[in-house]
């Protein structure tokens, strides 16, 4: 006869609605971006972590928008787009490009530091790394839009500085950033590889 499953103590069962899953959500760290399109008077960026690299061979990269969202519509007119991945002491950029009353146009390329990447798309300046993709495909998912991109250009910033991480609506330091040349054997590895594990 088989015993009916008993929930361990340490969880909460709870509705799984939209509420429950940013909870939920909020005990994963993740990397920041911002996401970016458009030149000159067109250009918008948005903070992003809902990003996925999605394939090495062909290079794909995957950035999940709100339906809502100022830069979804831009996204799809200009079939481009850069994940510039922000460092620890890009906290304040962060903030600026979450905010719903965030600049576009010039005034947020200037923000950003300036220059465009060979996409069009505008670059954050200070960045650890900066990923320019051309789009390939939209798939409806739920309230957000699931923007599949091919790697279309790779900027490499300082490897020793710390990135900056989201966990629980904060921003917490790590306390050190393991540098490239420190990494030994994983040198060979493909990026974003564990040697350790059997997959990613």
């Amino acid at each position: 006869m088989t015993r009916p499953h008993r929930q361990r103590k340490e969880w909460r069962s709870v509705e799984p609605d939209g509420g429950a899953l940013r909870e939920a959500m909020g005990h994963f760290p993740t990397g920041v971006t911002v996401l970016t399109t458009g030149r000159e008077e067109r250009a918008e960026g948005m903070t992003a972590n809902a990003v996925i690299s999605v394939s090495l061979e062909p290079p794909l990269m995957l950035v999940s928008v709100h339906r809502g969202a100022r830069i979804n519509a831009r996204l799809r007119e200009e079939g481009y787009y850069a994940l510039n991945l922000l460092a620890a002491d890009q906290e304040g950029l962060s903030r600026l490009f979450a905010s719903p009353e965030r600049s576009s146009g010039v005034t947020a390329v200037r923000s950003m530091g300036g220059g465009y990447g060979s996409t069009g798309a505008p670059l954050v300046r200070g960045s650890l790394a900066v990923i320019e993709c051309e789009l390939e495909a939209v798939y409806p998912g739920g309230d957000h839009d699931l923007f599949l991109g091919r790697v279309a250009a790779i900027h490499l910033g300082e490897t020793d500085k710390a990135p900056l991480v989201f966990y629980q609506g904060t921003y917490p330091s790590l306390k050190e950033a393991p540098r490239l040349k420190e990494a030994g054997a994983f040198m060979d590895a493909p990026r974003g590889f564990d040697a350790r594990l059997k997959g990613w």
